[in-house]
C-alpha cells in the first residue's frame, strides 16, 4: 500500500513502537519498514505466527534473542575479499553463538514442533555452523584478541618470544648494575624507542656506553641508547615479534576465507534469528497495549440490506494504539452487516478524526500481522487497498488550497477504489461553500456506495444525517458531547446523528438571551424540530444505556455469587473426600488386622489345633468392627449385590476379609448375617459376593474352622521385586498353602540386591510357627538370593 497512507493514518509511529521492543538491530530494521498486505492466506499466516510468539512469551516471558549482532557488513567484506580483523571475527562467533543458544532454548520448549509450528520453521533454518564456531572460539577471545590455541606454530612463536624478551630484560638489567654504565645513566630504567629497547645515557657520558643512538630528549642531556651488547637480543626479540605478526595475518586470511565460504547460512542466520525476534517483538507490543488477535471475517450480511457482500469490520472497545491506554475512550463499530459507510456527523471535537483513524490504522496493523488493541471477538476482513484523505493540509507546492487539496485525493480514491476497498474519508468536501458543499458530499457518498466499499466518513454538514437516514447502506454515528462540561465524551453513538450545540453552548457561556432567541428566529422550525427529536432519542437512548447497565451490573453480581456457590461446592466435595479417603484408611487398618488372626486361626487349624475361646471372642471382636467399617463405607458405595440377588442359604463371600461362608439371615433390607465357622458375622448386602448354590440342607452339629482341602503349590515363591509389607504377607499365604499340601520344603527367591528383602523374609521365617529351619541356598542354586525352608512335619 501507498507510503502516503501509512503517513496519514500514523502507522510509522505504530513501527517504531515495535522497533523499540526488538532485541536484534536486524529485526527493528525490520520492524521500521513493515508494511500490510492484502492477500488473505498471508495476513492469516503472520497472524498465526505472533499468536505462536505470544503463547511462548506468556509461558516463557524470558525467551529471547540476546547477543545477536548483525554480521551483515562483515560478511559483506570477506565475500570481497577483505582481511577481517580480530574484532569482526569475535563479532562473528557471538553471532553464531547467540543462533545456536536460541535454536537450544527453542528446542528445549515441551513439544515445539506441535505447539509453535511457524516459530519453529524459522528456528530449524538456522544451519549448523559447528566447524565455523569452534575455530573462531580456538582463535578469538572475549576482548578480541588472538588466542594462543589459534594454531600450534602461533604457540612456539609465543613460547620463544616471551624467552626472548625475558633474556632481553635481564640482560639489561645486568648492564644497569654495571660500574661503567651506572656512572653514564641518567636514571635506572629501560624504556623503549622505535620498538627496541634502549636505557637514558647522560650526553656528557656517552663515551662510556658503547651503542646505537635511537632518540635524544628534548633538553639534549639525555640521549637513549640501545647498548651493544644486546643489539642481537633485541634482533631476535623483534624477529619474533614479526613473527608472530604474520602468523596473526596467516590465521586472519584463513578465517575470512572460511566466513566467505559459510556467507549464505550466516545470511539465513540473521534473516531466521531476526524472523523469530520480530514475532516476539509484535508479543511484546500485544502485552503492552492489551491487544487481542483480530477474527479475519467474511461477510455474514446481506446486500440487499445495506450490508456488504464479501467484506466486515467488527471492532469492539477498540482503542487508538497510539493514545494514552489510561485515558483513551473506546469506541465500537461495525461495517458491512447491515450497513456499508458509517457517516459520523458533528462538531469539530477531535473525536471523529480519530475514530476515523482508529479504523484504518487497526486495519494497517492486523494486515502486517499485529495483533489490535480491542475486545476479544473483534474482527475485520483484509482488503487489498485502504484509500484515506485525512486532516488539513495545503499543497504549497501545487497552490493548491486545502479544499483542493482534499478533492485531489478524493478523486484518485473514486478512480481506484472498488468493492474490496476501504475508504476513510475526514471531513468530506469542506473548506468551500456549505450549500455546495453539503451537496457534493452527497454526491460523493452516492459514488462510494456504487462502487460498493466499504467505508467511515467524517463531516459537519447537517444536510448529510437526512441522508444517511433514508440512504440503505449508510448510518448515522456521532461523537458523545457533554453539554454540563461543554466538552467531548469522545465516546462514538452509532445509530444517531451529531447533534448541534451551538445556541445551547453560547446559552452556558453567557450570551445574552436575547440575542440568542434572536438567532433561533433565524432558524428554520423544521431544522429546530428535528434537533429536538434528536435530544429527546438521546435522552432515551441515555436511559435506555443506564437500565442495561444496571442490568450487567445486576449479571456479574449474579454471576459472582454463582462462582462462589460452585467454591463452596467444591471444598464441600474436598471435604468429603478427604473424610472418605481417612475412613477408608481406618478401614484398611482394621481389616488387615482381621485377616491377621484369620491367618493364626488357619495355621493352628493345620496342626489340628482347636482355638482357645479368647481366640475365637477376639476374632469375633475384629470381625465385628471390620463389619462396621465395611457397612459404613458401603453405604457410600451403589450396592454391588441387589437384596433379591441372593437369598437364605447361599453361599457367599466376603472379598474384603477373605472370608466365605453360608448367608443365614437378612435384616432391615441391607444387611446380611452370614456363618462362617463357629461364629457369625453381619456385614451390608454391597460388600457380598454370591459363589455358589445353597448346599444341602445338613445335621446341625458343632462346627470348628478347619482347613480347606491341600491346594496345589509350587515348590518355589518368588519375592523380588516387592515391597517388604506385600512380600511378608505373601510370603505367610505361601507358607500355609504349602505346609497344607504337605510340602517338605520350598525355595524361597528373594534377590541378593542390598539384602533388604532378604533381611525381612529370614526374620519373618524365624517367628513362622510352620517353619522348622531355614538356610541360604548353594552357590549353584541361587546364592544368597535364595533361602531354603524346611517345614514342620
Amino acid at each position: 500500500m501507498a507510503s502516503d497512507l501509512l503517513r496519514v493514518l500514523e502507522f510509522d509511529r505504530v513501527r517504531e513502537l515495535l522497533a523499540q521492543r526488538c532485541q536484534f538491530s536486524v529485526a527493528a530494521e525490520r520492524a521500521s519498514e513493515l508494511g500490510p498486505t492484502g492477500d488473505p492466506s498471508q495476513v492469516a499466516y503472520l497472524l498465526g505466527v505472533t499468536r505462536e510468539a505470544v503463547a511462548l512469551l506468556t509461558e516463557h516471558p524470558r525467551f529471547g534473542v540476546g547477543g545477536m549482532r548483525d554480521i551483515r557488513p562483515i560478511l559483506q567484506r570477506a565475500e570481497h575479499g577483505q582481511l577481517l580483523g580480530p574484532a569482526e571475527l569475535r563479532e562473528t562467533l557471538d553471532a553464531v553463538q547467540a543462533a545456536r543458544a536460541l535454536a537450544r532454548a527453542f528446542f528445549t520448549l515441551p513439544n515445539w514442533a506441535e505447539r509453535y509450528p511457524r516459530l519453529a520453521e524459522f528456528t530449524l533454518a538456522i544451519p549448523e555452523l559447528s566447524r565455523l564456531e569452534a575455530d573462531l572460539a580456538r582463535t578469538v577471545g572475549p576482548r578480541a584478541e588472538i588466542l594462543d590455541t589459534a594454531s600450534d606454530r602461533l604457540v612456539e612463536i609465543r613460547r620463544e618470544l616471551k624467552q626472548a624478551h625475558e633474556r632481553l630484560l635481564e640482560r639489561l638489567r645486568r648492564l644497569l648494575a654495571s660500574t661503567n654504565v651506572a656512572q653514564a645513566i641518567q636514571d635506572p630504567i629501560i624504556t623503549m624507542r622505535e620498538g627496541r629497547y634502549v636505557i637514558p645515557v647522560r650526553a656528557d657520558r656517552r663515551n662510556l656506553v658503547a651503542g646505537v643512538t635511537h632518540d635524544v630528549s628534548a633538553s639534549g642531556q639525555t640521549l637513549f641508547i640501545e647498548p651493544l651488547e644486546v643489539v642481537e637480543l633485541n634482533n631476535r626479540w623483534r624477529e619474533l615479534q614479526l613473527a608472530e605478526e604474520h602468523e596473526i595475518q596467516r590465521i586472519l586470511r584463513a578465517l575470512t576465507d572460511q566466513i566467505a565460504l559459510a556467507a549464505d547460512d550466516l545470511y539465513r542466520t540473521v534473516d531466521a534469528v531476526a524472523a523469530i525476534d520480530l514475532a516476539l517483538a509484535k508479543a511484546r507490543l500485544a502485552f503492552d497495549q492489551r491487544a487481542v488477535e483480530p477474527q479475519l471475517l467474511e461477510a455474514s450480511g446481506r446486500a440487499d440490506e445495506g450490508g456488504h457482500p464479501r467484506h466486515r469490520v467488527l471492532l469492539r472497545q477498540a482503542r487508538h494504539p497510539l493514545l494514552d491506554p489510561a485515558t483513551v475512550v473506546p469506541i465500537d463499530i461495525s461495517l458491512g452487516e447491515t450497513y456499508r459507510i458509517l457517516v459520523i456527523t458533528g462538531p469539530n471535537t477531535g473525536g471523529k478524526t480519530v475514530a476515523l483513524k482508529t479504523v484504518g490504522l487497526l486495519a494497517l496493523m492486523a494486515q502486517s500481522g499485529m495483533f489490535i488493541p480491542a475486545a476479544e471477538g473483534s474482527g475485520l476482513s483484509v482488503f487489498p487497498a485502504i484509500f484515506a484523505d485525512i486532516g488539513d493540509e495545503q499543497s504549497i507546492e501545487q497552490s493548491l488550497s486545502t479544499f483542493s487539496s482534499h478533492m485531489t485525493r478524493i478523486v484518485a480514491t473514486l478512480r481506484s477504489a472498488d468493492s474490496d476497498s476501504l475508504v476513510l474519508l475526514d471531513e468530506l468536501a469542506a473548506g468551500t461553500d456549505p450549500q455546495e458543499g453539503a451537496a457534493l458530499a452527497r454526491a460523493i457518498l452516492s459514488r462510494l456506495l456504487e462502487l460498493g466499499v466499504l467505508g467511515v466518513v467524517t463531516t459537519h454538514y447537517p444536510e448529510l444525517k437526512a441522508f444517511a437516514y433514508a440512504t440503505p447502506g449508510l448510518e448515522n454515528a456521532s461523537v458523545e458531547f457533554d453539554l454540563k462540561t461543554l466538552t467531548p465524551t469522545y465516546r462514538l453513538v452509532t445509530g444517531i446523528p451529531g447533534q448541534s450545540n451551538a445556541l445551547v453552548i453560547a446559552r452556558r457561556l453567557g450570551l445574552d438571551e436575547a440575542v440568542i432567541e434572536e438567532a433561533r428566529s433565524y432558524l428554520d422550525p423544521a431544522a429546530e424540530r428535528a434537533e429536538e427529536l434528536l435530544a429527546e432519542i438521546r435522552r432515551r437512548r441515555e436511559a435506555a444505556e443506564r437500565h442495561l447497565e444496571e442490568a450487567r451490573q445486576a449479571r456479574a453480581e449474579a454471576e459472582a455469587l454463582r462462582r462462589q456457590a460452585e467454591e463452596l461446592l467444591r471444598e464441600a466435595e474436598l471435604e468429603r473426600r478427604r473424610a472418605r479417603e481417612e475412613a477408608l484408611a481406618e478401614l484398611e487398618i482394621e481389616l488387615a488386622e482381621a485377616r491377621e488372626l484369620i491367618r493364626h486361626l488357619r495355621r493352628q487349624a493345620a496342626r489340628e489345633e482347636r482355638p482357645t475361646p479368647v481366640e475365637v471372642e477376639q476374632a469375633a471382636k475384629a470381625l465385628e468392627s471390620a463389619r462396621r467399617s465395611v457397612r459404613a463405607a458401603a453405604r457410600r458405595r451403589r450396592p454391588a449385590v441387589q437384596p433379591d440377588a441372593v437369598r437364605v442359604g447361599d453361599q457367599v463371600e466376603v472379598p474384603s476379609l477373605g472370608l466365605q461362608g453360608e448367608l443365614v439371615a437378612l435384616h432391615d433390607g441391607d444387611e446380611a448375617e452370614i456363618q462362617v465357622g463357629a461364629f457369625r458375622v453381619r456385614q451390608p448386602l454391597g460388600v457380598l459376593r454370591k459363589v455358589a448354590a445353597a448346599p444341602e440342607p445338613r445335621p446341625t452339629r458343632p462346627v470348628t474352622i478347619a482347613a480347606p482341602p491341600p491346594p496345589r503349590v509350587e515348590p518355589e515363591l518368588h519375592l523380588r521385586g516387592m515391597r517388604a509389607a506385600d512380600a511378608i504377607q505373601r510370603l505367610e499365604r505361601y507358607l500355609d498353602d504349602a505346609a497344607r499340601a504337605g510340602l517338605p520344603w520350598v525355595r524361597i527367591v528373594h534377590g541378593k540386591g542390598t539384602g533388604t528383602l532378604r533381611a525381612v523374609v529370614h526374620e519373618t521365617l524365624r517367628e513362622h510357627p510352620l517353619v522348622d529351619r531355614f538356610e541360604l541356598a548353594g552357590l549353584g542354586e541361587g546364592g544368597e538370593g535364595v533361602t531354603i525352608v524346611y517345614l514342620k512335619g
